[in-house]
């Protein structure tokens, strides 16, 4: 039986591949999704099972990621090795990747779209941030809890010396770790298009 997990605490099982033994009476509704928490020192990755709540909103419901069956890949060295579980503060996370279900359609606005890029330590990120019609996007960042999401987002990182870059639906990106956030242009998204502006760490 697992440990009772601290109410502050999000527990997400995760697998070490997508690959899965095919058995007719346990298929599940729910398809198996890549998740990637970014961290500043490592980047802890499987695969999970997403329900249809939004990731964003829990995540910045908790303090705490407890993460089971997870591959982590050290930044340092880009050495990968597996471990039964970890424990990681969502305030050390740069960003999440998740391309899971998207939220309910029911709860959704209308919103407009800013392309923007997003700089923290050795991470690059751009993406499309959505915000009221007339909101200017910085300040409505400013005004959100700390994970935020980006849709048609991508993000460049350093591991072991060598520069990896990485496409997704959807990243999450914590603004409270975030050395500089500004708007950009549509043809900047473009893969190799943009270029941080701060020193690299």
């Amino acid at each position: 039986m697992l440990p009772t997990v601290p109410s502050n605490r999000l527990r997400v099982t995760l697998q070490p591949t997508s690959e899965e033994v095919y058995e007719p009476e346990a298929v599940s509704e729910t398809p198996l999704v890549q998740f990637v928490a970014y961290g500043v020192h490592q980047r802890v990755f499987g695969w999970v099972r997403l329900r249809a709540d939004r990731l964003t909103d829990l995540l910045n419901a908790h303090e705490e990621l407890h993460l089971t069956d997870v591959e982590i890949e050290s930044l340092l060295d880009g050495t990968t090795r597996a471990a039964e579980e970890i424990v990681v503060s969502c305030r050390e996370l740069v960003a999440v990747l998740a391309s899971g279900p998207r939220g309910d359609l029911a709860l959704r606005q209308r919103t407009r779209s800013h392309p923007i890029a997003i700089e923290s330590g050795n991470y690059l990120i751009g993406g499309r941030l959505h915000t009221d019609q007339d909101a200017d996007p910085i300040g409505s960042i400013g005004a959100r809890p700390a994970m935020v999401p980006l849709t048609d987002a991508w993000i460049e990182y350093w591991s072991g010396g060598e520069c990896k870059h990485q496409s997704s639906g959807t990243i999450i990106v914590n603004r409270a770790a975030t050395d500089l956030i500004r708007v950009v242009t549509d043809e900047d998204l473009i893969e190799d298009g943009l270029r941080p502006l701060t020193p690299r760490v």
